[in-house]
């Protein structure tokens, strides 16, 4: 089967072409891209992007079996546009569309590395949500490991005020004594007063590259497995249906809380 994934959910967007066999346990990345929008949008360089990695990987569009997408929490904008492309191209071809938590794919590098150093750690990936806020997801790295979604009980993803998420953090590392922590993504790097409230001696660094990016091989691997998941379900035709797959934003736009607050008519 050959499976085609991206996500646009930050700055950073990736895209990721793998292949398994009829049973997904011999897999092979064929192809992975990183697309850098500092000088422009997603909208203007996602298309071309999959047709390069299209292209690298000697496939047309009609040679994906399933088509997969990082739903956020991430960018409002990002989100829209990389959701929108994968709805429109999966229902065209009328292929299943699998979608996954742009957070769990950021933390799968950190949650695997962080197990095999034998600590306990609590993993938090974490991107600026603005408004004083950040998007988090954070859980021991054992449940973060083996999360798609977002939702695996022990994992916790919500768009959370600094100071709350420091607070969560220190209660998760007291329920188990000896517990460190380590955070990736770009907003470990805001509210820096705040980070600093956590113990530095049970800190950790994550010693593999780019922590604090999507990286395409393991939105394929989210993809698969997430496929998987619902293949063992048998809900591909429902929760798998491109026109059923939306952007998972966790809180309401502006525009939202302006209607709510009757400021719009």
């Amino acid at each position: 089967m050959r499976f085609l994934t991206w996500d646009t959910s930050s700055k950073t967007g990736a895209i990721a072409a793998i292949e398994t066999d009829v049973d997904g346990h011999q897999t092979r990345l064929v192809s992975e891209w990183s697309l850098n929008i500092e000088m422009s949008t997603h909208s203007e360089h996602l298309l071309w992007a999959i047709d390069q990695v299209l292209d690298a990987s000697k496939w047309t569009l009609s040679d994906v079996d399933v088509f997969g997408v990082g739903v956020g929490p991430g960018s409002f904008t990002g989100l829209r546009i990389g959701v929108v492309t994968a709805r429109t191209l999966a229902h065209t071809m009328q292929k299943p569309l699998v979608s996954v938590s742009s957070l769990s794919v950021l933390a799968r590098p950190a949650a695997i590395w962080a197990q095999s150093q034998k600590e306990p750690t609590v993993i938090v990936a974490t991107t600026d949500a603005c408004k004083g806020e950040l998007f988090a997801l954070w859980g021991k790295a054992q449940d973060v490991a083996k999360s798609f979604s977002g939702t695996r009980k022990g994992v916790a993803e919500k768009v959370i005020r600094p100071a709350d998420l420091i607070s969560e953090i220190k209660s998760a590392q007291k329920k188990s004594r000896g517990t460190r922590w380590l955070a990736v993504g770009e907003g470990r790097q805001r509210y820096l007063e705040e980070w600093k409230k956590l113990s530095a001696k049970q800190a950790r660094q994550a010693e593999y590259p780019f922590p604090d990016q999507v990286q395409g091989r393991y939105l394929a691997m989210l993809t698969l497995e997430s496929y998987q998941a619902l293949e063992k379900k048998k809900a591909l035709s429902e929760d798998a249906d491109p026109l059923k797959v939306f952007p998972h934003y966790v809180r309401a736009s502006d525009a939202e809380m302006k209607l709510k607050a009757g400021l719009l008519k």
